[in-house]
């Protein structure tokens, strides 16, 4: 029983770490997928929490069933050879510029907590990102494992702790001017997810080593989707009240949390960081492994150049490759989505006509 509830919560860790990144924690994400429609985006942020629980059910109990124990072969499964090949390098394409965001995040974090040059900053995270690198996907199941959780703690807490102390003054100007606001906030929620599924996706076919059921398959997936509903609650609720004085910040929560007391910050900091590393790392290591598989060349040998290339495309900026990038790869990423649910779906109509034709 134990070790049952101890894979579950490693499987959820490793999904909350996967999608939680500098552009969740740092408030831009939630600015501009949710926060931005006004008080309208709080009900897509709750779509986006039962979306992320279904999908990380329906991944891990494919992955389980079928005993799949990589992305090509779960992508190939759903869309053919032909198909599953091109949505290979679109992810492929996509990890390497989520590692680059997670990169040019520290750099900006960095630099406007403690006025440090960027360039530290970027090189700071591609270092501890090779570190992990070189203990496979083994070290990127540990340090979700050990990060995860005081990454969700702290976030709701910090969110709490903002929403409770709240300036009223700011909070009222700022809802007259959402009231103004008219956009779909449906199509957004559903952009946010798939886009981020694109990533957990890669991540999570890796699982199977540590998936022993197909209850803790559909448990680890369903907490996971939950907490990070929760997460983006405590967020989105922040980014309302505080919208006028953060919108153009390139970290926007960390614009609030200066308002508060220290310790406010450092616990910001802290989870922002862990944030950042977390998703870097997560790309950063599919990235690899997809092109190392292509180029059967080992994993050692490709890291150097693709942290000099990273190192290199960061300098274009966070919240730039938040706002035209992420957008982008969302539409991609609602494709891949509707083939995993359909066929997710698909197969528990069937297991149901079955049971009623017996």
């Amino acid at each position: 029983m134990k070790k049952t509830k101890s894979s579950t919560m490693e499987i959820a860790s490793v999904y909350i770490g996967t999608v939680i990144g500098a552009g969740f924690a740092s408030g831009q994400e939630i600015i501009q997928f949710f926060t931005s429609y006004g008080s309208k985006g709080i009900y897509g942020i709750l779509l986006a929490g039962v979306i992320f629980s279904l999908l990380g059910w329906a991944i891990l109990e494919i992955v389980y069933v079928r005993k799949i124990n990589d992305y090509r072969n779960f992508i190939h499964l759903m869309m053919g050879e032909f198909l599953g090949n091109i949505m290979e390098w679109i992810v492929a394409l996509f990890m390497f510029i989520i590692f680059c965001t997670m990169l040019a995040g520290t750099g900006a974090l960095l630099r406007q907590q403690f006025h440090i040059p960027m360039q530290v900053g970027i090189f700071l995270m591609a270092g501890l990102s090779v570190i992990v690198f070189m203990y496979d996907i083994k070290g990127i199941i540990i340090v979700n494992y050990i990060l995860a959780p005081l990454l969700l703690i702290g976030g709701i807490l910090l969110g709490i702790y903002i929403i409770v102390f709240r300036d009223v003054a700011v909070f009222s100007s700022a809802t007259s001017i959402f009231r103004l606001i008219t956009r779909n906030w449906i199509t957004s929620s559903i952009l946010y997810v798939s886009y981020n599924t694109i990533t957990a996706v890669v991540i999570l076919t890796g699982l199977l080593p540590i998936i022993h059921s197909k209850k803790e398959a559909k448990w680890g997936g369903i907490l996971g989707g939950a907490a990070l509903g929760v997460l983006g609650l405590c967020v989105g609720l922040g980014t309302l009240i505080y919208y006028n004085n953060i919108r153009n910040l390139e970290i926007p929560i960390l614009g609030i949390v200066m308002g508060y007391g220290t310790f406010a910050q450092y616990v910001y900091f802290f989870v922002l960081i862990a944030a950042i590393f977390t998703t870097a790392i997560a790309n950063g290591y599919g990235f690899l492994k997809r092109v190392s598989m292509e180029f059967k060349m080992p994993l050692k040998k490709i890291t150097p150049l693709f942290i000099i290339a990273s190192m290199v495309f960061a300098q274009v900026g966070f919240s730039k490759m938040v706002e035209k990038l992420y957008t982008l790869f969302g539409y991609v990423g609602i494709f891949e989505v509707l083939v995993i649910l359909i066929y997710f779906i698909s197969r528990k109509v069937n297991k149901i006509k079955k049971r009623i034709l017996r």
